[in-house]
């Protein structure tokens, strides 16, 4: 099959002859770069008016040019040669074995099918090229004979010897492509898998000749040197990479991991639109794959970038600001027949298009379906306690999606800020196999760039699913045995960089049947397999780790909460279900003995109940709540985030209550400077006139000034940021942070105080000062620095 065949777009290897010089000159059918001079022999003529670019024999790979290259002679190339669209089957000839190949995608999105598949074919054809090096993150692949797994070839010799089209892998989810997990599995290839945010920040390190990406993610887990080093099999340990693709330093005083940037020689990206310069646009593409830094991480190692689209434009036609990768980043552009969209380019493996996706239209909203009362919606919304407006959230897939159910469910679904890893904000995260874009996203970022807000603590709080759980914390869900591969996707990223995080799984699996019966849980048959472990198969999140940071982490299922915290070093058990029996149910369905709190609760009975449970006053709380009077400053600070007025009921008991908080304060001290959040406030359009009259009122009675602000502001006027020092007494603090009066503070305590009070993420150094279990001596001694520096 013949794809992007545009015959007066493309050259085939011919001689013809030079008329004002009757000299014969080579063209090839690809476009002329430097980086593909290297991959093309010449004969080519001397100067002359025609040809628009020099390049010197240095330039050339005189050994592999048949025709000979005499010295000192300098090369041109035609001016008409720019053209850059060709076949896949042309394209692909570029691909040289032994070359390391990155490949754009996300599980079942963006996949560059065409190419892909026709590089696998030339493998099948030729025995060429082998031994590549495939350098991939989330994919792609459906799960069965397409994407990557057109790579996974291995072709017998006619004297019986087996080559093989991989000679490494290195990705960070092998689920979706299996034939290439089982060629690690069959130790055919060396085979490493790394966090997807590591693999991300790798390809972008390489773009610009940096040594590695530096990051304190995957220590303690099975990516720490320490431990595996990321390797999957034994031939990427015995490898002479294996030893520097992970390696811990001593960076700044803080113990680092850094992931080797390895040249590319070949990116194979998928765009939408592209003229015959190369520009290359993604309007019809769900997710932005890092096609960007990976052409340009190919780019600045002297390699190729080859480009899958689906659409020509006219030179000059593209607007510059929706170019995403630029003309000259891309060597080669294979465009894709019409006729062929749905098996060769569809937006994902199982949606052909879907404009909702995309971010061209959004859709109606309409309703979620509810779930029904299953054991999945049990533990999603026992996890969904754990949210708080206006927070950013991440949702793992399988379990954790149903949390976005149980919100649309409660009505707060527009109160949150759910992301996906591969770069969506806002909106609805689609789920199962299409799990990463969202209908109606807000927002597209890169992948690479979502990372970076991930690993800096810019997550409120994610939800992921857990395979098994460790006595101490630990948890596994990159391979639960031997025989299996799958790798970590952005979950390490994402675990250890959030400040809270929620596992969710069922305390058992396989047979386990479940039912709510009159506000509690019933066990009819109980799993045969115990997820709750006495050492996890990989460790791919650390509970110790999770410690040193200062995470709050919780483990939600259907029957019981447990949490780990520097109290203990075995995962506590704080809730279990109405009508469970601790022992029986709990305790002997685990490979070993939790802690059992000495305030152990029964989780919300509103759970076990088939109808919706109401807990939004509960969660956004009253609005004494949403009050915070400075006495010193004689400042109130009112937060209206989430508050909806749809009667006039509700404006009038609205200004009623506001008017019984505010008297005694202006009685006492005369009228407040006011500070309001109106970021998430609503009101009915019909009301707006009746609620600014009373708002007038109350500014009068009440008001010395005031000020309106939106989400972040509020929340820095709200911690005056110009506070002196002593304003605040260290004691205090420390008493106001010691929530269980025990006299110490855990990291967790520290962090979540810090942040609550003062809007200050703590450092991984500056946790370390503290130690782990913190004293009144050693906070005082340490609070006064801090805040002095961060203010």
């Amino acid at each position: 099959m013949k794809l992007g065949t545009l015959s007066t777009q493309s050259f085939i290897f011919s001689r013809f002859t030079n008329s004002s010089s009757n000299t014969k000159v080579l063209s090839p059918r690809v476009t002329v770069t430097s980086s593909l001079l290297h991959r093309h022999f010449w004969n080519i003529s001397p100067p002359c008016s025609s040809y628009h670019r020099s390049f010197s024999d240095t330039d050339l790979s005189v050994g592999n040019n048949p025709y000979g290259s005499p010295d000192n002679l300098n090369y041109y190339v035609p001016r008409r040669l720019k053209q850059k669209i060709v076949t896949a089957s042309d394209a692909v000839e570029l691909v040289r074995s032994g070359d390391t190949v990155a490949v754009s995608g996300f599980v079942t999105q963006g996949a560059p099918e065409a190419i892909l598949q026709a590089l696998g074919q030339r493998f099948e054809r030729d025995g060429s090229p082998k031994d590549l090096t495939l350098l991939f993150g989330g994919g792609p692949g459906d799960y069965g004979e397409r994407g990557l797994s057109h790579l996974a070839k291995v072709k017998t010799m006619p004297d019986g010897t087996e080559i093989c089209m991989l000679k490494r892998t290195i990705g960070g989810h092998y689920g979706q492509v299996p034939k290439v997990a089982q060629l690690a599995l069959q130790n055919k290839v060396e085979a490493w898998t790394l966090p997807m945010g590591s693999i991300s920040r790798m390809i972008r390190a390489q773009s610009t000749h940096s040594p590695g990406h530096i990051t304190s993610i995957g220590l303690g887990t099975y990516c720490d040197p320490d431990n595996l080093g990321g390797a999957a099999n034994e031939a990427a340990k015995n490898s002479p990479l294996h030893p520097k693709l992970v390696s811990k330093i001593e960076f700044n005083g803080e113990t680092c991991l850094i992931y080797k940037a390895l040249p590319i020689d070949v990116a194979i990206i998928r765009g939408t639109t592209a003229d015959s310069q190369g520009n290359i646009t993604l309007e019809h593409e769900s997710l932005l794959c890092d096609q960007k830094i990976t052409a340009a991480a190919a780019k600045n190692s002297g390699g190729i970038v080859i480009a899958q689209v689906k659409r020509i434009a006219a030179d000059g036609s593209l607007k510059s600001r929706e170019i995403q990768v630029p003309g000259p980043f891309v060597d080669c552009v294979v465009v894709v027949d019409e006729k062929d969209h749905n098996e060769l380019h569809g937006m994902s493996y199982l949606t052909n298009h879907s404009p909702a996706l995309t971010g061209e239209i959004k859709i109606p909203a309409g309703e979620v379906p509810p779930m029904s009362l299953d054991i999945r919606k049990m533990i999603a919304r026992r996890a969904f306690f754990e949210v708080r407006p206006n927070q950013v959230v991440n949702l793992g897939i399988g379990l954790p999606e149903g949390v976005a159910s149980v919100a649309a469910e409660e009505k707060m679904l527009n109160y949150l800020t759910l992301s996906t890893e591969p770069g969506s904000f806002g909106g609805l995260p689609a789920s199962g196999h299409e799990f990463g874009p969202a209908y109606n996203a807000s927002s597209l970022m890169e992948m690479n760039q979502m990372f970076d807000f991930y690993d800096g603590g810019g997550l409120d709080l994610c939800f992921l699913g857990a395979a098994q759980i460790a006595k101490n914390g630990d948890v596994n869900v990159s391979r639960m045995s031997s025989d299996r591969l799958t790798g970590p996707g952005g979950f390490v990223d994402i675990s250890q960089s959030t400040k809270n995080v929620v596992f969710m799984t069922p305390l058992t699996t396989k047979g386990l049947r479940v039912a709510a019966f009159r506000d509690s849980l019933s066990i009819d048959q109980e799993g045969s397999v115990k997820k709750f472990v006495n050492r996890v198969f990989e460790k791919t999140f650390s509970g110790d780790e999770a410690v040193r940071r200062g995470q709050k982490v919780f483990y939600v299922t259907e029957r019981a909460v447990f949490r780990r915290t520097a109290d203990h070093d075995t995962i506590e058990l704080v809730e279990v279900a109405p009508g469970i029996d601790v022992q029986k149910d709990v305790i002997d369905k685990m490979e070993f003995a939790p802690v059992i709190s000495p305030h152990l609760r029964i989780m919300d009975r509103r759970i076990y109940r088939d109808r919706i449970m109401d807990v939004t006053c509960e969660l956004f709380g009253s609005l004494v709540d949403r009050c915070t009077y400075h006495e010193n400053g004689h400042t109130m600070y009112l937060n209206l985030f989430g508050i909806t007025l749809n009667t006039k009921d509700d404006v009038e008991w609205f200004m009623a209550s506001l008017r019984e908080i505010m008297r005694p304060i202006v009685q006492k001290k005369g009228p407040v400077d006011m500070v309001i959040n109106y970021d998430g406030f609503d009101i009915s359009k019909e009301l707006e006139s009746f609620y600014l009259d009373e708002t007038a009122k109350i500014e009068n009675d009440f008001y010395q000034s005031v000020k309106r602000y939106t989400g972040h502001a509020f929340k820095r006027a709200k911690l005056k940021k110009e506070m002196k020092i002593e304003d605040w007494n260290p004691n205090q603090l420390f008493d106001e942070f010691d929530v269980d009066q025990s006299g110490f503070l855990t990291r967790e305590q520290l962090r979540n105080g810090f942040f609550e009070k003062f809007e200050i993420r703590l450092k991984q150094n500056q946790l370390d000062v503290f130690g782990n279990k913190i004293d009144r001596v050693r906070f005082v001694h340490g609070i006064t620095q801090i805040l002095s520096t961060s203010t």
